[in-house]
């Protein structure tokens, strides 16, 4: 009879510490995985964002600005929202400066190299994240 009731006792010892082990696993695993799969959603939607701004800033020019200038400050709204680089930051911001300032001083302000020079900030941004 004592070595049933050692049997038992061990048995529910065992069966607690597995439903705490896998109780203990499952928490652990969902926080684990719901910060990958935010890091994983946040890239993406940078990526998506940086490729949306490029083919903007490429295809930007003297004669479409305007149209352009519209579409590129809720582009770079979106991005300075979902970045955390102050480098890049300060680099986004002062491109739409420039397009701000740009029918004043057009003579001055040469657009495709500019352009050139986000355009490569973005990608080297991007081979970081």
């Amino acid at each position: 009879m004592a070595v049933l009731t050692l049997i038992n006792s061990t048995a529910g010892t065992a069966i607690i510490g597995i439903v705490t082990t896998k109780l203990f696993d499952s928490l652990v695993g969902s926080k684990f995985s719901y910060k990958n799969d935010k890091k994983k959603w946040l890239r993406e939607k940078e990526l998506d964002l940086f490729s949306e701004l490029s083919e903007e800033i490429i295809s930007v020019n003297c004669e479409n600005l305007s149209v352009k200038k519209d579409k590129i400050q809720k582009t770079i709204s979106k991005i300075l929202f979902l970045v955390e680089n102050e480098d890049l930051t300060r680099k986004l911001k002062n491109y739409l400066f420039i397009l701000e300032e740009y029918e004043c001083y057009k003579n001055h302000i040469d657009l495709i190299s500019i352009n050139d020079e986000l355009t490569k900030d973005l990608n080297i941004y991007i081979k970081k994240i």
